[in-house]
């Protein structure tokens, strides 16, 4: 069976690629701003999950410890959690930081809520 591939979109620039002869000074005076050269990439999906997977074990640790930290602090519920994160052209999943935006550079939103209890 053959292996399914994704496409991602990235900024990073193989350095085997860089031929940095054709860039203009940034330093010119009234140069206007050159956007990042992008490229695509195929990751493979199967790359992608266990990435994926990875990621989710780790931050399920780290809400888990929030989880119960919230309820120390007067029992408190962690009932949301909007997480941006951003993948590279490996296929390595990275959680955005402060100022980051995941809009502005194609990330993935990740959207967790409270399992209602019936």
């Amino acid at each position: 069976m053959a292996e399914d591939y994704i496409w991602v979109v990235t900024d990073d620039i193989p350095e085997s690629g860089r031929s940095g002869g054709n860039l203009p000074n940034p330093y010119t005076p009234n140069m206007p701003p050159v956007a990042a050269p992008r490229s695509s990439v195929p990751v493979s999906a199967a790359r992608l999950e266990e990435s994926m997977a990875d990621f989710m074990q780790a931050m399920g640790r780290v809400l888990k410890q929030a989880q119960a930290r919230a309820e120390e602090l007067g029992s408190l519920e962690l009932d949301e959690v909007t997480l941006s994160v951003e993948v590279n052209g490996e296929g390595q999943l990275s959680l955005l930081g402060s100022g980051a935006k995941a809009g502005g550079s194609g990330g993935i939103t990740l959207h967790f809520k409270k399992a209602s209890s019936n």
